[in-house]
């Protein structure tokens, strides 16, 4: 772990091991898979219970505090998970940076929240969930340090258990106050809990403690990285919530609730399949900065390992769409739709979720701060002229509209990262980067394509939750049959696992 005593300092950290990659990877897949599992669980029957409406004016408000957040990470996680030489020195500035950063911008935030309200046509309800939510950006302030020390040094097991606990205590929080009637204060209960619970939880497995006043001389070594994290960091807020913002500014709360619940499960997959390894990626490809060769064959594995995770299970997803949304009631009629267009946004984006981290890895914050903010301001210009364009259509529409855009946008983001940071930065063949996921795509089109043959026999007049059950086996059996089939390297993968078990 990281030493905290006076006199010393962690050095250079050392190349991680084979098994400590391993095991950091396989608690990194079962913090995101129990944390999306519950919430898939949590949103669909909040879903059920509420509405489109409360999803899109708590979405609304969660971009806000999203910004704020951005803002007092200051890029200062990678700059300490990155770092060769960290010192207690360096983590005490941290602390203190992103604590003053949660007080100050944390009272800015609440003060905003009318503004807010105002830009986005001032919906009822706005401006009060909006401060409710406020001492999110001090909650975020007091876990930055904690949890970067954790990932650092690859303690993905503290990591799991804190995120574990907060989701089930969270979700059982707003179930029970949605079905007391609390409506879309469920939904702000929710996402409260799940922060004090996992701040908790993380100052109780991690055993770093600030034991001094900050440094200025500290603060300029972080800062020295973490500017260029920072402007990434910002970079990336605008990019990925630039659909919800301009939804919520163009089009209100039910095609933002439409979208918002849409994007979700996407969201969720990607994150249990990839972003897991997203998280190991950053420290482990750290190690191997050095050594260009040894740097891409590990990127490739694990760009490899996340399409066949994600890329088949995004099919699944879009196979059973229609009766997933057959299952929340009429109110998410149509939802299927930017649902499927979604799906397909995520599978794009497994081809970049890595990307950033190993351009931060390498030492490159810089370049992906520009890729970054060209996303984001490509994205702003696309959906304000999306907005103009469509704003009185029905919510489906304006919605899905919104995806389309997406989907476009990271395509062109895509093929830029990659030829920057294989090409560029690297200086390793795109091709042999690419080549090993063609496989998982191939699955995910066959899963995609299931409804096709199974509506012929009936499947689709099915009970929804039956639906989902027919359809999801039948497309998950087609995937992993046509991916086993014809990527060796899966099916060395299984076989290797098999052959640990004792």
């Amino acid at each position: 772990m990281v030493d905290t005593t006076p006199e010393t300092t962690t050095g250079s950290a050392p190349a991680p091991t084979r098994g400590r990659v391993r095991s950091a990877i396989g608690w990194s897949y079962l913090l995101t898979a129990g944390r999306v599992g519950s919430s898939v669980i949590v949103t669909f029957l909040l879903a059920k219970l509420l509405g489109p409406h409360e999803f899109g004016l708590v979405a609304m408000a969660t971009v806000f505090i999203l910004i704020a957040q951005t803002i007092i990470q200051q890029g200062l996680v990678s700059a300490i998970v990155q770092r060769d030489k960290l010192t207690p020195e360096h983590l005490d500035a941290a602390f203190g940076v992103t604590l003053l950063g949660g007080l100050g911008v944390g009272a800015l935030t609440a003060l905003l929240s009318p503004v807010w309200s105002l830009i986005n046509g001032d919906p009822d309800g706005l401006t009060e969930v909006c401060l409710a939510l406020s001492p999110l950006v001090l909650l975020q302030g007091l876990a930055i340090v904690p949890e970067a020390v954790l990932r650092r040094e690859l303690q993905f097991r503290s990591v799991a258990i804190r995120t574990l606990l907060a989701a089930a205590i969270s979700g059982i929080l707003g179930i029970s106050l949605a079905l007391a009637g609390a409506g879309i204060w469920a939904l702000v209960a929710q996402q409260l809990a799940t922060s004090v619970v996992s701040l908790i939880v993380l100052w109780v497995v991690c055993p770093w403690r600030p034991s001094r006043r900050p440094r200025l001389g500290a603060i300029r070594d972080l800062w020295a990285f973490s500017a260029h994290s920072a402007n990434a960091g910002l970079g990336l807020m605008l990019s990925s919530k630039a659909d919800v913002i301009f939804t919520g500014i163009f089009f209100g709360t039910g095609a933002t609730g439409i979208y918002r619940l849409a994007s979700r499960l996407p969201d969720m997959l990607v994150d249990v399949t990839v972003r897991s390894l997203q998280q190991v990626a950053l420290p482990s490809l750290s190690r191997l900065q050095d050594d260009r060769r040894a740097f891409a064959l590990h990127l490739t594995k694990l760009q490899h390992l996340g399409a066949i995770a994600g890329l088949p299970v995004l099919g699944v997803l879009t196979a059973t769409a229609h009766p997933l949304v057959g299952f929340l009631g009429p109110e998410w009629a149509g939802t299927e739709i930017p649902l499927r267009l979604l799906c397909l946004f995520g599978a794009i984006n497994v081809f970049g979720v890595l990307l950033g981290p190993a351009l931060q890895a390498i030492g490159q914050p810089a370049k992906l701060a520009a890729i970054l903010w060209t996303r984001g301001i490509l994205g702003v210009a696309t959906l304000a002229a999306v907005g103009f364009l469509l704003n009185g259509r029905d919510d489906v529409a304006e919605a899905s509209a919104v995806a389309l855009a997406g989907i476009g946008m990271q395509l062109v983001v895509n093929v830029i990262s990659i030829w920057v940071t294989l090409r560029r930065a690297i200086g390793a063949s795109i091709i042999r980067f690419l080549a090993p996921t063609l496989p998982a795509l191939l699955a995910a089109g066959a899963a995609a394509l299931t409804p096709l043959a199974t509506d012929r026999i009936g499947v689709n007049q099915l009970n929804p939750l039956l639906g989902v059950f027919v359809l999801g086996a039948t497309a998950g059996l087609i995937a992993a049959t046509v991916l086993l089939s014809i990527d060796r390297r899966a099916r060395q993968l299984i076989l290797d696992r098999l052959h640990r078990r004792p």
